[in-house]
């Protein structure tokens, strides 16, 4: 089991690196990063177009392609943003002999804007189909519904930002793109498990609702139960969602010199250790001690110690 405040931990740790990295890539000094060398000469403006640009052509092909099943799960922008940016990125890192590792920062950040926009566009439509208040709840309790759908936007962010590392950390296109078709998923079903918990079966709200009115005595209103699995849902994912930005952007910057130097690093296996906490890693990690330990010794012919 994860632990959401160190999910929260990981989270921070990667989003306030994110700020500086941001206005390194877009600030006014073009001696301060290499965007052109993957963006081309207008760097800036290209990202900028690219956005909108890929924001218009992939919500225009969602609408013609959602008759089919498969899109409902699918997100086409941040499929084509995803593509393409692996594609040029693939295309600095492993072809131009000017790739350094003091590149990671601005070259990350280049992709900032591209999910922000997939995040409101999402949010968007989400807000424009409404919120429909609890059944017999204040209206206040709408903030609820505005609340997960908050948190069910990032997950395109976070689904954009494991897709372009996974791929472009390995040289091996086609072993990566199985990798990560694998990793998303078991990423789709955790957030099923996660919806049918918290929201459609309701568990929270059940037990809260169970051990209030037997402290206190009280019927409490029907409602305040789901209301409870509304902000609980949107707590937990928004933490787990964020945690993988920033994890994934933590991972990324740690292993990027060992990415131009060896072609290849399994950032989807380093996020999930980061994932985990510290005492568990410590405690994996001292088995593996004791473990290789013991197979010393016995390949010495000593009796193991106890």
């Amino acid at each position: 089991m994860y632990s959401p405040h160190h999910l929260f931990r990981v989270a921070r740790r990667g989003l306030t690196d994110m700020l500086p990295a941001l206005q390194q890539a877009f600030n006014d000094r073009h001696d301060d990063d290499r965007l052109d060398r993957v963006f081309g000469p207008w760097p800036r403006l290209t990202v900028l177009a690219v956005t909108l640009l890929g924001i218009l052509l992939g919500y225009g092909l969602q609408g013609v392609l959602e008759r089919f099943a498969i899109f409902e799960f699918v997100n086409v922008a941040a499929v084509l943003f995803g593509a393409g940016y692996a594609l040029v990125y693939r295309q600095y890192l492993f072809n131009d002999p000017a790739a350094g590792e003091d590149d990671f920062p601005w070259l990350a950040a280049a992709l900032i804007p591209p999910a922000l926009a997939l995040v409101f566009v999402s949010f968007a439509g989400r807000w424009l189909d409404g919120f429909e208040t609890l059944p017999g709840a204040p209206a206040w309790t709408s903030i609820g519904g505005l609340l997960d759908a908050l948190a069910d936007s990032l997950a395109v962010a976070a689904g954009l930002a494991i897709a372009v590392a996974a791929l472009c950390y390995s040289k091996a296109w086609r072993e990566a793109f199985k990798a990560l078709v694998r990793r998303l998923i078991v990423f789709k079903i955790m957030v099923w498990v996660m919806v049918l918990v918290f929201v459609e079966i309701g568990i929270v709200g059940s037990i809260l609702g169970v051990l209030l009115e037997s402290f206190l005595g009280i019927d409490l209103p029907h409602w305040l139960g789901e209301f409870a699995d509304q902000l609980t849902y949107a707590a937990l994912m928004t933490t787990i969602y964020l945690a993988i930005i920033g994890g994934t952007w933590t991972a990324c910057r740690r292993s990027f010199g060992r990415l131009l130097r060896d072609g290849e690093v399994n950032v989807l296996e380093t996020l999930q250790t980061m994932a985990e906490p510290p005492e568990k890693r410590r405690r994996a990690a001292r088995q593996a001690r004791e473990r290789a330990a013991t197979q010393a010794q016995t390949e010495r012919g000593e009796p193991p110690s106890n």
